[in-house]
């Protein structure tokens, strides 16, 4: 089945609409730590010194959408973000070259795509572009066999993947159910003893709240040096942390080297912000890191994902999806791929205080997790429930 035509496009499906009003404002709303690139990231507001930070703008979530169409009129669909520049790489270099090939050629055509872009570099921003047109060639692939991704793959590894909340308002997380936790460290470096106390302060609170049969995780957001995580890896033994998250700057692969040496009784997770599927075998070959979390629309999509995952197994280590339960891509990968013992439900599927999950703004088609349990979509493809006329031409 020959490949007619690859688009870039707008994303404007009909928004879920919230019903329920909020019971109240979150009180750690956008808590990153000063210091933090992240908190210059995504419009998002961070805490110093016990007062708000307005950070910047970089650009929407989610706003550039794929559609890989064959030659029978099928069409699958895939997305990722950063607008225009990936957009137009798929427009530009993209699909040029896979246009008239053989949509079941999977491996092939991520193979050719990573040497199209390969002479300007893997920057993240091909690699956004790469996981759109990957992720609508399997949702494509899906629906001309008739089956759900996960099945295609070699079939559901699991019936329930545990799941854990990325936030700092662990309350409400409890409230929605869920039963593992991620919170977000809201003091960097320049906060000095006093920051890592009070990060002590904030996971010593949690973990009396959750307690010791439910594991607790900690997220820097890229926001520290080494100085830094190992005195805060070393005050925070008590609380049995599971891991320690993106500690460093995500080019810093050689301070991972130094920073395991350091503290080789802490778990380390990262790679979140590396792209395709080379730092992710540095890493595993140089027992660097114990568990990587590629974003499956950032990385390659989830031909990159596969490899990833087997490059991690081999290793030894395991592989837990950025923000895998947010989006439907991850919900497949995460089900069938045996090297994923769990999910995040992080910003894309949590709300605010007092708003039901169901109500949450998400693709439609796109499952969300019910009494702590979040199952894929068992129709066709990655099961979206979308129209074409819903993802206008990106240039149009």
């Amino acid at each position: 089945m020959k490949i007619v035509d690859i688009k870039a496009t707008k994303v404007e499906y009909p928004r879920v609409k919230q019903k329920t009003p909020p019971r109240e404002a979150d009180p750690y709303e956008g808590k990153i730590a000063s210091g933090s690139p992240m908190a210059q990231s995504l419009g998002g507001r961070y805490f110093h010194k016990d007062k708000w930070v307005q950070g910047g703008q970089s650009g929407n979530g989610r706003d550039v959408g794929c559609i890989v169409t064959c030659e029978d009129g099928s069409w699958g669909f895939g997305f990722s973000e950063r607008g225009r520049i990936t957009a137009s790489i798929i427009e530009d270099y993209i699909a040029p070259n896979l246009i008239g090939r053989d949509i079941f050629e999977s491996e092939k055509l991520y193979d050719m795509m990573n040497r199209i872009m390969a002479p300007v570099g893997a920057n993240s921003f091909a690699s956004r572009a790469i996981s759109a047109v990957d992720l609508a060639i399997w949702d494509l692939k899906g629906k001309l066999l008739e089956k759900p991704v996960y099945e295609i793959m070699g079939g559901s590894v699991t019936e329930s993947l545990p799941l854990y909340a990325s936030s700092n308002n662990t309350e409400w997380l409890l409230e929605l159910g869920f039963k593992n936790f991620k919170k977000f460290a809201a003091w960097g470096p320049r906060d000095s003893i006093g920051g890592i106390n009070k990060i002590e302060d904030e996971i010593a609170e949690a973990r009396e709240l959750v307690g010791y049969d439910s594991e607790l995780m900690l997220d820097c957001w890229l926001s520290m040096d080494v100085e830094t995580v190992v005195r805060i890896s070393e005050q925070l033994k008590p609380y049995r942390l599971k891991w320690i998250e993106d500690a460093l700057l995500s080019e810093s692969i050689t301070q991972y080297e130094i920073l395991r040496n350091r503290i080789p009784h802490q778990t380390i997770a990262t790679g979140e912000h590396w792209y395709t599927v080379h730092p992710f075998f540095h890493a595993a070959s140089k027992g660097l890191v114990d568990i990587l979390q590629p974003d499956i629309t950032w990385v390659g999509g989830l031909t990159a994902v596969i490899r990833i995952v087997h490059i991690a197994e081999a290793a030894g280590i395991d592989v837990i999806l950025h923000g895998g339960g947010g989006s439907v891509f991850g919900q497949h990968a995460s089900y069938g791929l045996t090297g994923i013992p769990m999910i995040e439900c992080s910003g894309p599927v949590i709300t605010a205080i007092g708003v039901p999950l169901h109500e949450k703004d998400r693709f439609p088609g796109t499952p969300v997790p019910d009494n702590g349990k979040l199952i894929p979509s068992d129709a066709p493809g990655f099961g979206f429930e979308i129209k074409r006329e819903w993802f206008p031409d990106f240039f149009s």
